[in-house]
């Protein structure tokens, strides 16, 4: 059946541009299933437009208002748009941290994606570990630090007594974003204060030198989902791990290799585990689970959970599902199919007030 989508991206995130290419990836395959597509673009100074098929992203257009009581957007002429489902693709902050996805909510309408909690959740690396813990997988331990400890020094030496490497890394940051790998003691303070320019509270999380990368796509409801194969990403390019740059500014930077080459146990337990951690976060229609694999001894750790990952022509979650069986427009009707009956459900619960 032909819908009426809007596609939402851009946004304040420091992953602006990606979610510009994640969105292009999504409009053009849309169209081409027959939809009708909406491109909702948020510019970083937070203006809603509503874009021409063909625009790039840029802050032209006929701005659009969220209408809670009438569960639709109004433009600055004060027409009504009333999509039938909403897809927002804004990685970070503001966009994938349940942020957007509150506002979503109050609009009434069906979106793809996780919900409120689930999103804030998985972008809280230390949240996402609690729960994965709970759910019985291995995570790494860390130490957390804040602006405002006053036994900063303390927390380094403990940090420390874990041994190197280490990883600083912002609590709530997605795409590497601020992410150190630190091999010596003198090059804390600085990897600290690279990562204290995008969050308040940051992680400095015990590494397993030269781990190899495992990441695993999980498709469905919280009820009722399925995990992909899984991929490695073997880094290259000099690139001491996945770090941001080799994600999107090097096109040497990383090769995926799927399915990954490792045995049929440690396959079974990644994809079980990626499912679980789906589960235990509460996460709806789409999410990409990584995790660390020690070279020497196998052992697997949990690495994060991205509730929403990239759809670039290159990224790893349709990349996955596409080795798996499932082409990128299958996966996106299953979204869209998913938003619609989980709005369904919701629907139907008693709310008392």
């Amino acid at each position: 059946m032909i819908k009426k989508i809007a596609v939402i991206y851009g946004g304040k995130s420091p992953e602006h541009e990606v979610s510009c290419d994640s969105a292009t990836s999504i409009i053009n395959e849309l169209r081409s299933a027959g939809h009708d597509v909406i491109p909702v673009y948020i510019a970083r100074t937070g203006r809603w437009l509503v874009q021409e098929p063909d625009q790039a992203p840029a802050e032209k257009g006929t701005e659009l208002f969220p209408s809670f009581a009438e569960e639709c957007f109004l433009t600055s002429g004060g027409d009504k748009i009333k999509p039938d489902v909403l897809f927002p693709i804004i990685h970070g902050t503001t966009g994938e941290d349940g942020i957007l996805q509150g506002v979503l909510e109050m609009t009434g309408l069906p979106y793809a994606g996780s919900g409120v909690a689930a999103s804030a959740a998985g972008m809280n690396k230390v949240v996402s570990k609690q729960l994965a813990r709970s759910a019985g997988i291995n995570v790494l331990p860390h130490v957390i630090l804040t602006v405002s400890d006053e036994n900063y020094s303390e927390k380094i030496s403990e940090a420390e007594k874990m041994g190197f490497p280490l990883f600083v890394k912002p609590v709530s940051q997605g795409s590497s974003v601020g992410i150190t790998k630190v091999k010596r003691p003198e090059d804390i303070e600085q990897a600290l204060k690279n990562a204290f320019r995008f969050d308040r509270t940051v992680m400095i999380e015990k590494g397993v030198d030269s781990a190899r990368e495992m990441v695993c796509g999980v498709l469905g409801s919280t009820y009722d989902c399925r995990a992909s194969m899984v991929g490695e990403v073997c880094v290259q390019g000099g690139h001491e791990f996945y770090d941001y740059e080799a994600k999107y500014l090097d096109d040497n930077g990383m090769k995926l290799v799927i399915p990954a080459s490792i045995d049929k146990e440690h396959e079974n337990y990644i994809k079980n585990a990626a499912v679980k951690i789906f589960r235990a976060l509460g996460c709806n229609g789409f999410s990409r689970v990584d995790f660390f694999v020690d070279r020497k001894s196998g052992e697997i750790w949990f690495g994060e959970i991205n509730t929403a990952p990239g759809f670039t022509s290159h990224s790893l979650y349709p990349s996955l599902w596409k080795k798996t069986g499932m082409p990128v427009k299958d996966v996106l009707e299953k979204l869209i199919e998913i938003a619609v009956d989980e709005k369904k459900a919701g629907k139907k619960l008693e709310i008392r007030r």
